[in-house]
């Protein structure tokens, strides 16, 4: 008999609302179970628009940073391993360094089958095991409403980055326009979840549904930044309030 998980007992809004290793429980359990089918649903229900909304990042902020040759580029929260492919291939170079981590064990299985390549390992974003400096680049894609502890998170992104380097943000937020708001809201709790359910668990979209809409505002997200040294930090929004974030560390 298998045993029940926090996953199993609580509702999308109590997963939310969850910090610390309680949140970081329900998140891996969450994300084991979606990960077979995410890539493909992720792409149906965004309309294609978040690979668009990576490329325009990453194209905006790599070349700076990114030395002719050599460079590591961390991915937090990479899933089934999508930035690190792109970055891998776009950005190969003698001596690039691409690294994956994430806290799902199922979906870092489909990201080393998917990107051989690549360096992928398990744990929490808010306890890297990496040294201080290590990355020129470090970037997380639609993973603030999934981080244990936000503040502590990005304290430790920006930690392992190398001085001179940035931290590339790019998630969804509650947009500001009411109408958007409105059409947003009807997508995620209307539309996606009963789509997502006819070929993954429909619990773990209305998580995601409930975590878009209530996420911290990118404001906020950025004023935390700048209270941790980052300078030039920049918000450029895209449509239905996603975000790219580009920081340089001091």
């Amino acid at each position: 008999v298998s045993s029940m998980t926090s996953f199993d007992v609580m509702t999308p809004a109590e997963g939310f609302r969850l910090k610390g290793d309680e949140k970081l429980s329900f998140v891996s359990e969450l994300f084991d179970r979606i990960a077979p089918t995410y890539d493909l649903l992720n792409l149906f229900i965004s309309l294609g628009q978040t690979t668009l909304w990576r490329i325009f990042a990453y194209t905006f902020v790599l070349k700076r940073f990114l030395p002719a040759k050599g460079g590591a580029i961390l991915d937090v929260g990479c899933g089934s391993g999508w930035s690190a492919w792109y970055l891998e291939r776009v950005y190969r170079r003698e001596g690039l360094a691409v690294e994956g981590m994430d806290c799902s064990e199922k979906m870092l299985e489909v990201a080393r089958k998917q990107v051989p390549r690549c360096t992928f390992a398990h744990g929490d974003v808010c306890k890297l095991r990496y040294a201080d400096g290590s990355f020129n680049v470090v970037t997380t894609v639609y993973t603030l409403r999934n981080f244990p502890e936000l503040r502590s998170a990005l304290k430790e992104m920006v930690r392992v980055t190398k001085g001179g380097g940035a931290v590339v943000i790019l998630d969804a937020f509650p947009p500001q326009h009411a109408w958007m708001q409105s059409i947003l809201k009807l997508w995620l709790e209307g539309v996606m979840p009963y789509i997502a359910g006819l070929l993954a668990e429909k619990k773990a979209y209305k998580y995601l549904a409930e975590s878009i809409q209530n996420t911290v505002p990118s404001a906020k997200v950025a004023l935390m930044l700048e209270e941790l040294g980052c300078e030039d930090v920049r918000v450029t929004e895209y449509t239905f309030g996603g975000r790219r974030r580009r920081t340089n560390t001091s």
